[in-house]
């Protein structure tokens, strides 16, 4: 079977400007997003689990996790205290 793999395809659209600088303006969102995923798996809690220790339900952990829609700064405090993780907001200047 010959295909393309992800990391040539990958760099492949990155050569688009337009679709760098998406990436790039993306990859904060995604970096908590993945962490929140490893950490709630190192832990072995599922997402309904997650979603009783915050009081919340399980199909907004869910979307969460998919990067669906918008999620508050409260919303990732709470989880990440049930994760037993910090979360560090700071605004950063563009250069």
């Amino acid at each position: 079977m010959d295909g393309t793999n992800f990391k040539d395809f990958k760099a492949q659209l990155l050569k688009d400007p337009k679709i760098e600088a998406e990436y790039e303006a993306l990859k904060p969102k995604y970096g908590i997003i993945q962490a929140i995923i490893t950490r709630r798996n190192e832990l072995s809690i599922s997402q309904r689990d997650l979603a009783k220790m915050t009081g919340m339900h399980q199909p907004a952990i869910c979307r969460l996790e998919r990067g669906d829609g918008g999620t508050t700064i409260e919303t990732l405090v709470k989880i990440a205290g049930a994760l037993n993780m910090d979360v560090d907001v700071r605004p950063k200047v563009e250069a």
